[in-house]
């Protein structure tokens, strides 16, 4: 008996061993560093649904700093530094611009569930964003989107005059039109580096959500957060994968990482607005109100901008920008649509799921 169940053991382990060996592990790089959201809750729910969804044949290992910067995602998933990682379009303008488009209209929907799964299903149904993403190595498979972006300062701001040389980090063309359009000095770079950038006097503040004071632990050097509310960031394809780990999967496990991005992303994005919580509760900023004046200028600034989207896309490469445009805000109305209030992370996984993804041929997806 004893000898029957020993024998059982060793053969239960042994199949252990065999199924772990056989399970392929993605390499990630979600590049924010350990206290950002995108390591902490998006990739870890990925990974995880990802083991379940496929059996244990696929997992992953994150990296959250030090492998690729954010500003060297591009070139790390196309040349295999990486094989999965969070790519910030708006760092690299002129290799995505039809992708970026959906940048240039931060200032459009209600909620981050709402806008993050209108540009998901935008990018994932757009030839031109697809071709541009061929062309770099990757496969895109989702986006998130940041709480409202707020002024993050070293010192208050709460006017227009206050705004007047203030050199200000800008993640995207749209921020640095905007801090321009109100005097200030927009510089562009990648939010691993604010901490230093903010503490050595390089920049006064940068245009972000909240959530960055705990993410990039912003609370030793900015004192202040003006509640500006300008649009939100919606240009990270936060779940990238590199064309040579989608050519090992088959349409199954394809499936089942397109799925599982999904309910990381909307895990990350529910993370955001707890630390955003925590930041309020634990008191370690100031947040200010802006004036009238600001607001005016915030208001003015997207009017204006709005109107001229098309144009400026189009001098960026972009064809038919406008038809383009109609079709990114009719998906910011559908999803308006299907995203209902308390909806949980788990259920805005399985909707984007459905709605985006089980609609896509994935055996060609990515080719």
């Amino acid at each position: 008996m004893k000898t029957r169940i020993a024998a059982t053991l060793l053969a239960c382990s042994i199949s252990a061993l065999a199924a772990g060996a056989s399970a392929e592990t993605i390499r990630a790089t979600s590049g924010f560093g350990p206290n950002h959201a995108v390591a902490k809750d998006v990739y870890p729910t990925m990974f995880k649904k990802l083991e379940e969804l496929t059996d244990g044949r696929w997992t992953g290992q994150d990296t959250p700093s030090g492998l690729v910067a954010p500003n060297e995602m591009s070139t790390g998933l196309r040349d295999g530094v990486t094989e999965f990682g969070a790519l910030l379009m708006p760092y690299f303008v002129a290799e995505y611009p039809d992708s970026v488009l959906v940048s240039e209209l931060s200032m459009l929907g209600s909620s981050a569930a709402v806008i993050s799964s209108a540009v998901t299903e935008y990018i994932a149904t757009c030839a031109p964003c697809q071709a541009e993403f061929s062309r770099n190595g990757q496969v895109y498979l989702g986006s998130d989107t940041t709480p409202l972006y707020d002024l993050l300062s070293t010192k208050p701001v709460k006017t227009v005059e206050d705004m007047a040389g203030l050199k200000v980090r800008s993640g995207s063309p749209f921020y640095a039109a905007f801090i321009e359009s109100v005097g200030g000095a927009p510089a562009q770079m990648p939010s691993s580096e604010l901490f230093e950038s903010l503490s050595q006097g390089v920049i006064d503040a940068t245009f972000s959500s909240p959530h960055e004071i705990i993410a990039n632990r912003l609370g030793d050097v900015v004192g202040y957060v003006t509640e500006i509310e300008q649009g939100v960031f919606n240009g990270a394809a936060i779940t990238t994968a590199g064309k040579m780990l989608w050519d090992r999967m088959d349409s199954d496990d394809r499936m089942a990482l397109a799925t599982a991005a999904q309910y990381g992303i909307a895990n990350g994005m529910a993370a955001f607005d707890r630390q955003i919580e925590e930041v309020r509760a634990g008191d370690m900023v100031e947040f200010i109100a802006p004036d009238q004046s600001l607001i005016d200028a915030r208001d003015s600034f997207n009017e204006e901008r709005l109107a001229n989207a098309a144009a400026i896309l189009e001098e960026r490469g972009v064809s038919d920008a406008q038809t383009k445009i109609d079709r990114y805000k009719a998906l910011i109305d559908k999803w308006e649509e299907l995203v209902t209030p308390g909806m949980s992370p788990e259920e805005l996984g399985a909707l984007r799921t459905e709605e985006i993804w089980s609609k896509i041929d994935l055996n060609s997806y990515g080719s």
